[in-house]
Order: structure tokens, then sequence, then C-alpha cells
């Protein structure tokens, strides 16, 4: 296949990606809203993003933050339960603030990686690191140059 039809495959499929996660994070998105979404990103991602891998540390990135925005929401709709709220209310809130979390560093540890190693293909090398002289050559440089 060609590369631009794999970029651009990849592009909709880390927009589907995200898309989902919104519609996990929000509840209830509208079809036309999602679909306008998750196609306007896929053109963003196709056409801002150099390689397959920048389209999935993108995309993963905005998976983390979506995955740590959850607790929030889940907390933000405690408060309109008032100053003491049920049991079962606490829990799934726990259960928010604890899965959240962990999902949240997890796929933004995750982005970063990949953003690591596409970067690190791009620059250049690394300064290769110089072995320090032993004895026997710091001496045989010592008689060469004395």
């Amino acid at each position: 296949m060609n590369d631009n039809l794999w970029h651009q495959l990849n592009a909709v499929l880390g927009s589907l990606t995200v898309t989902v996660g919104l519609w996990l994070l929000v509840g209830a998105l509208p079809m036309p809203m999602g679909v306008a979404l998750a196609t306007g990103f896929a053109i963003l991602l196709a056409w801002k993003s150099p390689s397959i891998g920048s389209i999935w540390a993108t995309s993963t990135l905005l998976l983390g933050v979506e995955s740590l925005a959850w607790p929030i929401m889940q907390m933000a709709d405690l408060q309109k339960l008032g100053p003491e709220p049920p049991l079962e209310e606490l829990e799934r809130i726990f259960t928010a603030v604890l899965f959240g979390l962990f999902s949240g560093v997890f796929w933004m540890t995750f982005a970063y990686g990949i953003f690591k190693r596409t970067r690190g293909t791009d620059s250049p090398t690394a300064p290769s690191t110089t072995i320090p002289k032993t004895k026997n050559q710091k001496k045989q440089a010592r008689r060469k140059s004395g």
C-alpha cells in the first residue's frame, strides 16, 4: 500500500480513538457532533503530523488528558448532590479517581515515549562517549609528549 494511505488510515484510527474517549468522557455526545469531531481531528492529524508515530503520540496524549479529566468531571457532579452524598456515589468517585489517574498517567507516559522515539529518529545522532584511558595508555601518552 501507499505510504500516504497508511498515514491517512492511522490519522482516521487515531481520531476515532480520541472521539470514542471524548464520547465516554461526556457521556452523551450527539452523533453529528461526534462525526464532525472525528472527521476534523482526522484531517488535522493527517495534515499536521509528519509521521505515523506522531499521529499516535498526539492521540494517546489526548486520551491521557481525557482520562485525567474523567475524575474531575465526576467530582464536579458530586457537588450537585449536596454536602453528604450517598455511599454509592462516593464509591463511584473513588473508582473514577483511581482508574482515571492510573489510565491518565499510563497514556501520557506512553505518549511521551512515542514522542521521544519519533523525535530521536529525526534528530542528529548523539555525540559518542569517550572511553577513559587505562594507566598504560596514559603512560604511553606522557612518553610521547615528553
